[in-house]
């Protein structure tokens, strides 16, 4: 019988929590691991006047210590990055995670490349700004995935790559002096990004690749025309016009007018549109935290990261200034799902806050946990509506150190004390989200009773 008012989430949705390497891993030194662009990154991001003075990052050098996690770092397979022979300890410390989650079965979703290039390939050649990088890149990504084969059935070759335009420096290691810089850095990815695809697909026919969009919801301020525009005009830059190539396989020409004056003839060589058309992903990878209300009389939307942050006067807000805003959740499902008609899975979702350790040893965010509930109340509401999707991952599964805040930012159901090495609390929403898992969604109460 076919189902056509579905109730609920369907059995088979997939229930979990992301991590991602750089923020979580630690242990820069063990194993023979490399220097990637995030251990050294501080230096450059404190200079810049970008991180919180109190953000305390100690160089990533001690992060929250795991065992498990959600990205697979490129300089603990090839430290410099460019090796011939793969780090047989790196290869180890990732079989050592996959034996432990099926252990449980618990089913893994590992993303390549999150924000820590070698840093050995941006000192020999600019990292992402040279050709170079996507032959040293596929070969990591040949190497992982022939090395685990039948063991990870849904990879992620980047994370929210659409970024890169607003924050070359953090995500590359390189500062892109100008709009055909930017769009070159962009291209590499684009073309390592399908040709990974494809090759997932040709090593391992029964595993599944999506590409990754970080984003919002945009809402114009006002109806007035110019705030519309402006909107429809954001939204092409970051959403569409990124998606387009991902889950299209195609530059839209709109999309290409958000880098004026790029050289693209300088950048786009004969063939690589052929490549790029013959990505065939499986799934839509999407992140969402807030939604922004966008007016025409903001500026430089297109170059800076906070841009996307415009505030929307109708929502609350975290206590970081994010919106909260669950309606808009269910609008960017709904509104992805209709334009391309994959599958989504849903990476990030979170709310980050200064969580408290009381003094009988308890953490109680039941502030995370109506966040939480109201998300997935909305998200239910676009699966009963039609959007088809293969899970929801949080973010995060513990506490680790957030990209401009430090550790002070927590995001987990489990909170590290870095004042009792590295001490594991579960925090009240732990169990409640076991409870969630254990209900497929059905049960979102906000009290534990």
């Amino acid at each position: 019988m076919i189902e056509l008012r579905p109730v609920g989430f369907p059995k088979t949705f997939k229930w979990g929590s992301s991590t991602n390497a750089q923020q979580f891993e630690g242990d820069s030194n063990s194993g023979h691991k490399g220097v990637s662009i995030a251990d050294v990154r501080q230096t450059a991001s404190s200079q810049a006047n970008t991180v919180a003075s109190s953000a305390d990052f100690a160089d990533f050098k001690t992060a929250s210590d795991h065992f498990y996690r959600f990205t697979m770092a490129w300089t603990r397979i090839f430290p410099n990055g460019d090796e011939t022979t793969p780090n047989q300890a790196g290869l180890d410390y990732y079989d050592a995670m996959l034996t432990e989650l099926e252990k449980y079965h618990i089913e893994p979703v590992v993303t390549l490349y999150a924000y820590d290039l070698p840093l050995h390939l941006l000192q020999a050649y600019n990292g992402w700004m040279d050709r170079q990088i996507i032959t040293d890149y596929l070969h990591y990504v040949k190497t992982v995935v022939t090395y685990f084969k039948g063991r990870v059935k849904y990879w992620v070759p980047f994370n929210e790559q659409n970024f890169l335009p607003m924050d070359s420096q953090y995500m590359t290691g390189y500062h892109g002096k100008n709009k055909t810089e930017i769009f070159k850095m962009q291209h590499y990815f684009n073309l390592s990004y399908a040709q990974a695809t494809v090759l997932v697909h040709e090593i391992d026919p029964q595993a599944q690749v999506g590409g990754n969009i970080g984003n919002i919801c945009a809402y114009p301020m006002t109806a007035d025309p110019k705030d519309v525009e402006a909107t429809d005009g954001l939204l092409k830059r970051v959403g569409y016009g990124p998606a387009d190539v991902y889950f299209r396989g195609k530059y839209a020409p709109f999309y290409l007018k958000a880098f004026p004056g790029a050289d693209f003839d300088q950048v786009i060589e004969p063939g690589d549109l052929a490549v790029i058309a013959k990505a065939e992903p499986d799934f839509m990878s999407l992140t969402y935290y807030m939604s922004s209300a966008i007016s025409a009389q903001q500026t430089d939307l297109s170059h800076e990261m906070n841009g996307i942050k415009a505030p929307n006067p109708y929502v609350a807000t975290s206590e970081w200034g994010w919106t909260i805003d669950p309606y808009g959740f269910k609008h960017y499902l709904e509104d992805f799902y209709s334009r391309y008609q994959l599958p989504i899975l849903i990476l990030e979702n979170g709310l980050g806050a200064r969580d408290t350790l009381e003094a009988d040893g308890t953490v109680i965010d039941n502030y995370r946990i109506k966040y939480l509930a109201n998300h997935i109340e909305k998200m239910r509401e676009a699966v009963e509506g039609g959007v088809e999707m293969v899970g929801y991952l949080t973010w995060s599964a513990t506490d680790l150190y957030s990209t401009r805040e430090g550790f002070e930012k927590r995001y987990g159901f489990v909170y590290v004390d870095k004042t009792q090495q590295l001490k594991r609390i579960k925090k009240q929403s732990f169990y409640w989200y076991q409870r969630v898992i254990a209900t497929n969604g059905a049960n979102l109460k906000l009290t534990l009773a």
